[in-house]
C-alpha cells in the first residue's frame, strides 16, 4: 500500500502562518506520489506555480494565497531577441519562476471599470547571475528605461498539466492581485496574445488532450488573468465553485469537448466576464457539447454568459445572469437555452450613446425557451442570427433614460471590442422589447437576422414591441401579448416586407 496514500502538505514542511514561503513544500507534497493531498485551515503563500501529478485530488480547505510579487527597474535596456534582463534587485527571484517585462509603451486596455497596459512579455527564468535573470524565452520587441520598465514575477497559482486531476474542498485560491503587476501577461516571443500560464487562478492545459478534470467547491478570486481556464480539455466539469474579482474572465474554456459548467457563482470581474467559450476561427479549436446550468453570473463588466462564435452544441439552462455589461450573448450553432434569466445590465464599458442587449442572439440553429430578459434601457432581446426559434418567456420592465440622451435613433457601429462586439449607438428613448437588426460576428462583415420565429411571449413596460431592419427575412412574430406598453403597435418603422405578425395582443 502506498504510505502516500492521502497526506497534509504540513508533513512536508508547509506553514501556512502567512508569512513563510509554503511553495516548496506544497509542491513536495504533489511530488511525492499520493493521491490526496491536503491542505489544510491556514493562509500558505505561494511565489511559483503549483503543479498537481496525474490523477492526483488536492483538496484547498485553507488558503492558497500568491505572495506579494517583487516588482523592481530595468536597469539596462532589453532589445529584441534578449534572453536576459538586468533588474535594480533580483533578491525577490528565483529560478523556474514565472516574470513579466513591461514598459510605459504597451498598448492600453480600454473598458471596464479601469484601464491597463496589455501585451506584456511573460518568460520563466532559466537562471540568475548577479542582478541578471536569464529567461526560457526571447524577447520580440524592447523594452526601455526612459519608459519606465520594470519586471515583476507573474504566475498561476495552479497549473494543472495531466488527466485524471480533482480540485475540491471549502478553502480559497487568491490571486492578490493588487500586490501584483497590473497588466495582461502575454508572451514574450510575440506581440500579441495572452499567456494563460501567468496570473491566473486555476489553469488546465497539458500538451495533448486532457481528461476527466473535476474543479469545484473551492473559491478563486482576485486574479490578475483567468479566475478557471480549461483549455483543450474533455469529460470535465466545473461545479459549485465561486469565482469572483477576476481582471479578465471568471471562468472561460477553451477548445473543450463534452464539459460542464453547474451551479458556480461568477462575479465582478473587472474587464470582462462571468463564463466564456472563447470565440475561435479555427472549427477544430471549437468548444462542443458543453452544459451551462445553474450558475449566477452578476455585476460583471462585459457578458455575464457569452459563448463565441463557431461553438457547437452548447446547452444552457436555468442560469442567472443579473447587472452584467450584457447578460447573455449566443454567437455559437445548435445551441440551445431553457429558462435562462436576464435582469439587468450596466452601462459602465461605453459612452452614453452605446448600448448592448440584456440577450443577444447571434447564431444559427438556436433554440431558446422561456427567457426572462428584463430590466433594461435599450433593447431586452436582440436577433441578429439565423434559424432562431424564441417560444415562451418575458421580456421587458424597462427604465426609461436620462433626458439629455440626445434625439431617438437606432444605429449600427463597429464597436470598441472589434468582431462580434454587438454595440449600436442609441439616442433618445430606445426600450425596444425585440430588436431584429445586424451585428458583426467572427469579422468585418455585418450578419442579418434570417429564418426567425418569435411565438408566444409576453412584452411589457417598454416604449415599442419589436423594430426590424429591412435587411430582415423570413421573420415570424406570432401570439405575443403586449401590455403597458408605450406605443401599443406590434412594429415599429417596419421596412421588411419579409416580417409577418401575428395574434398580437396590445393592452395599455
Amino acid at each position: 500500500m502506498n504510505p502516500y496514500f492521502d497526506v497534509s502538505v504540513k508533513e512536508f514542511g508547509a506553514v501556512g502562518d502567512g508569512l513563510a514561503d509554503d511553495t516548496a513544500a506544497i509542491q513536495r507534497a504533489l511530488d511525492s506520489g499520493a493521491k490526496r493531498v491536503t491542505i489544510p485551515d491556514g493562509k500558505f503563500l505561494i511565489s511559483n506555480i503549483l503543479e498537481p501529478a496525474e490523477n492526483q485530488h488536492l483538496v484547498v480547505n485553507g488558503t492558497i494565497r500568491l505572495s506579494d510579487s517583487p516588482c523592481t527597474p530595468i536597469t539596462s535596456d532589453v532589445k529584441i531577441g534578449d534572453t536576459q534582463v538586468t533588474v535594480k534587485d533580483a533578491s525577490g527571484f528565483e529560478p523556474r519562476q514565472w516574470v513579466t517585462l513591461h514598459d510605459d509603451r504597451l498598448p492600453i486596455q480600454g473598458g471596464g471599470r479601469k484601464t491597463r497596459r496589455q501585451s506584456a512579455g511573460n518568460a520563466r527564468i532559466l537562471s540568475i547571475s548577479g542582478q541578471t535573470l536569464h529567461l526560457d524565452r526571447a524577447s520580440a520587441r524592447s523594452y526601455l528605461c526612459e519608459a519606465n520598465a520594470v519586471v515583476g514575477r507573474q504566475h498561476s497559482a495552479i497549473w494543472i498539466r495531466h488527466s485524471g486531476v480533482r480540485i475540491s474542498g471549502s478553502g480559497t485560491i487568491d490571486g492578490n492581485k493588487s500586490q501584483h503587476l497590473n497588466t495582461a501577461p502575454g508572451f514574450l516571443e510575440t506581440e500579441h496574445g495572452e499567456d494563460w500560464r501567468a496570473a491566473s487562478g486555476i489553469l488546465a492545459q497539458g500538451d495533448g488532450v486532457l481528461r476527466n478534470i473535476t474543479i469545484e467547491d473551492v473559491t478563486v478570486c482576485d486574479v490578475t488573468l483567468m479566475g478557471i481556464m480549461l483549455v483543450n480539455t474533455e469529460q470535465s466539469v466545473i461545479r459549485n465553485t465561486t469565482c469572483r474579482g477576476a481582471h479578465d474572465k471568471n471562468i472561460i474554456l477553451w477548445c473543450c469537448r463534452d464539459c460542464q459548467i453547474v451551479g458556480n457563482q461568477c462575479y465582478d470581474s473587472e474587464f470582462e466576464d462571468g463564463i466564456m467559450l472563447h470565440q475561435v476561427h479555427n472549427l477544430a479549436d471549437a468548444c462542443e457539447r458543453i452544459l451551462i446550468q445553474g450558475n449566477i453570473c452578476k455585476n460583471n463588466a462585459r457578458f455575464g454568459i457569452h459563448i463565441g462564435a463557431n461553438m457547437q452544441q452548447i446547452h444552457l439552462s436555468n442560469n442567472l445572469c443579473v447587472e452584467n455589461g450584457l447578460n447573455l450573448s449566443i454567437y455559437g450553432d445548435n445551441c440551445t437555452s431553457t429558462g435562462d434569466v436576464a435582469s439587468g445590465t450596466t452601462d459602465r464599458l461605453f459612452t452614453p450613446d452605446v448600448y448592448r442587449p440584456n440577450v443577444l442572439l447571434a447564431g444559427h440553429f438556436l433554440s431558446v425557451v422561456n427567457l426572462s430578459a428584463t430590466r433594461t434601457r435599450f433593447v431586452g432581446l436582440e436577433i441578429a442570427g439565423h434559424h432562431i426559434s424564441v417560444t415562451g418567456g418575458i421580456i421587458g420592465k424597462m427604465a426609461a433614460p436620462s433626458p439629455d440622451e440626445g434625439k431617438e435613433g437606432l444605429c449600427v457601429k463597429k464597436g470598441e471590442w472589434g468582431a462580434g462586439s454587438g454595440e449600436f449607438y442609441v439616442q433618445g428613448d430606445c426600450r425596444i422589447a425585440i430588436a431584429l437588426i445586424p451585428d458583426f460576428c467572427g469579422g468585418s462583415a455585418q450578419i442579418f437576422p434570417k429564418n426567425v420565429r418569435v411565438s408566444s411571449m409576453t412584452i411589457h413596460g417598454c416604449r415599442v414591441g419589436v423594430k426590424a431592419c429591412k435587411e430582415s427575412k423570413n421573420i415570424s412574430i406570432d401570439g405575443m401579448i403586449s401590455i403597458d406598453n408605450q406605443i401599443p403597435t406590434q412594429v415599429e418603422d417596419l421596412a421588411s416586407q419579409e416580417v409577418r405578425v401575428t395574434n398580437w395582443i396590445s393592452q395599455i
